[in-house]
Parts: structure tokens; C-alpha cells; sequence
């Protein structure tokens, strides 16, 4: 909806195709693992500028990450986009033209939206989303070394329980024609 209304790419489910690609490992296995909790290396390869070929060493989720890295990176750096999640708050931090928002909302509203669009019943809907709740914390804060949800990280942060989705993405598409434009390079 926010993609199309302003014009630009929306990376999501297309991002797990682009990571596949890059990374070597089958779409089913990043879908599944992309923000599980991974092993143990890391910070010295998130380099922009790295050409480095992969240790190794590194874990299978270690490697999707620095996949993923890239792929944020070279996204961004050909023009806007909207990229949900997988730590593109840290991975564009030195980027100066990227909007940063986060939408959380409160559990009653992730609960009816989750029985509501996915039709999992009640019982199963709360157990999973505080299992993807966990390992999107977990995953956050082990690559980047910041706590999830921290707002001094984002330009942004906004209750899409309270104001519902569609006030969020005109919140959203007002905040990002106010904000500053890269120079045009023609």
C-alpha cells in the first residue's frame, strides 16, 4: 500500500528470492531461518566496502546475514525503497537520506491481525507471535549490538494499533515528501 502510493520498490518477500540468490541457500531455509538466533563471528565483514570471500567458518545464518547486508547496501544505493526489517535500520546507519520507522503495535491488535489475514486460531496465534516476537529480538540485537525497538534508532515509531494501518502509512508518506532527498547525480 505505502510502496505503491509513493511509488517506490517494496523489498519483502521478494528480499528472501534476492538473499537466495546471493547467499546460495534454498528460499524455504532463509524464509524459515532469516532471524533465528546464529552462531558467533562477525562485525568485521559487515564492511561496506569488504570484497572479502566469505570465511569459512561462519554459520549458515552468519553468512545470510552478510547476504543480506549486501543486498540492503546496493538496494538503497540505487534509489529509494522501502526494505522491511532484517536490521536495514543498522546495516543503512551511515546512509544520511534513509527514513527509519518502526511499526510495532500492542498484543490484543497483533493477535486479531494474525487470527485475521493468516486465519490461525486463537491459541496457536499467541504462541507464535511472541516465538517471532523472540526471534526477532534475539536476532536484532546479536548483529547489531543494539536493543530491538530502541527508538534513538529510528526517525519514526508508530502504534499501528492504535491508528490502524492506513494512518500509519499516510504518517509515514508525509514524513518521507518532509524528508531530505539525496542530490540528484544526472
Amino acid at each position: 500500500m505505502l510502496a505503491k502510493e509513493l511509488d517506490i520498490r517494496l523489498y519483502d518477500k521478494e528480499f528472501i528470492h534476492l538473499a537466495a540468490q546471493r547467499s546460495n541457500m534454498d528460499e524455504q531455509y532463509i524464509a524459515k531461518n532469516e532471524q533465528s538466533i546464529p552462531s558467533f563471528w562477525l562485525k568485521c565483514i559487515l564492511s561496506k566496502n569488504s570484497e572479502q570471500p566469505l570465511e569459512s567458518s561462519l554459520s549458515p545464518e552468519d553468512v545470510l546475514f552478510v547476504a543480506e547486508s549486501k543486498i540492503i547496501q546496493e538496494l538503497a544505493a540505487k534509489g529509494p525503497c522501502i526494505i522491511v526489517g532484517r536490521c536495514a535500520d543498522f546495516v543503512l546507519k551511515d546512509e544520511p537520506n534513509v527514513l527509519k520507522v518502526f511499526c510495532y503495535c500492542d498484543q490484543p491488535s497483533a493477535l486479531d491481525r494474525c487470527i485475521g489475514q493468516y486465519n490461525i486460531p486463537r491459541d496457536k496465534a499467541e504462541a507464535e507471535i511472541r516465538r517471532i516476537n523472540r526471534n526477532r529480538i534475539h536476532h536484532y540485537e546479536y548483529y547489531t549490538g543494539n536493543k530491538w525497538a530502541d527508538p534513538h534508532h529510528y526517525h519514526l515509531m508508530i502504534n499501528t494499533g492504535s491508528i490502524g494501518l492506513q494512518e500509519a502509512c499516510q504518517l509515514i508518506k508525509d514524513l518521507y515528501h518532509r524528508f531530505p532527498q539525496p542530490a540528484s547525480h544526472e
